[in-house]
C-alpha cells in the first residue's frame, strides 16, 4: 500500500467490487462512444478483470479509480478513473504503483479511438511501440520501458 499525496492505493477488497463495477460501466458508458452502450453491462466488469490483480486509487474514503493487472506478462489491462475523480492524479498514481509493484517494462493495449487515454499515456512516458489493425477497433501496443 503507497499514499500518493491525497490518494490511497492499496489491493481491491471484495467489498470494493460493487463500486468498481460501476466505475467500470460508467466509464464505458460514457467514454467508449465507439461500442453500443445498449450491450454494457454491469457484469462485465467480473468477466474483464477475472484472475487479475486489481489495485484501486481512494480520495478520502471513496474509490476513484482502479486498474488490473495481469501479472505474469507485467500487462496492464483496465485502468478507470471515475470522471468526478479526473484530473487528481489518479491514474498517474495507477501507473507509478504499477511499476513499484512489477518493475518495468510495462505493456497495454489502448484503443486507438480513445483518444484522451492515448494522450494521458503518452504524457506518462508511455511509447506506441505497434497499431493492431485486424480487430474490430484498431488499438495501440504501448510500452513503459
Amino acid at each position: 500500500m503507497s499514499n500518493h499525496e491525497h490518494i490511497i492505493i492499496q489491493n481491491a477488497q471484495e467489498e470494493d467490487y460493487e463500486q468498481l463495477r460501476r466505475i467500470f460501466f460508467q466509464s464505458q458508458r460514457d467514454d467508449f462512444h465507439w461500442v453500443d452502450s445498449r450491450s454494457l453491462q454491469m457484469s462485465d466488469f467480473d468477466h474483464s478483470v477475472e484472475g487479475e490483480l486489481i489495485i484501486t486509487a481512494s480520495i478520502k474514503g471513496q474509490i476513484a479509480g482502479f486498474m488490473s493487472i495481469w501479472e505474469e506478462d507485467h500487462f496492464i489491462h483496465n485502468l478507470f478513473v471515475a470522471s468526478e475523480f479526473r484530473r487528481y492524479g489518479v491514474g498517474k498514481a495507477l501507473l507509478d504503483e504499477a511499476i513499484k509493484l512489477l518493475g518495468k517494462p510495462l505493456s497495454l493495449k489502448c484503443v486507438k479511438k480513445n483518444t484522451n487515454a492515448v494522450h494521458f499515456y503518452l504524457s506518462q512516458g508511455w511509447s506506441i511501440q505497434k497499431e493492431e489493425t485486424d480487430t474490430q477497433e484498431p488499438y495501440y501496443f504501448m510500452v513503459c520501458s
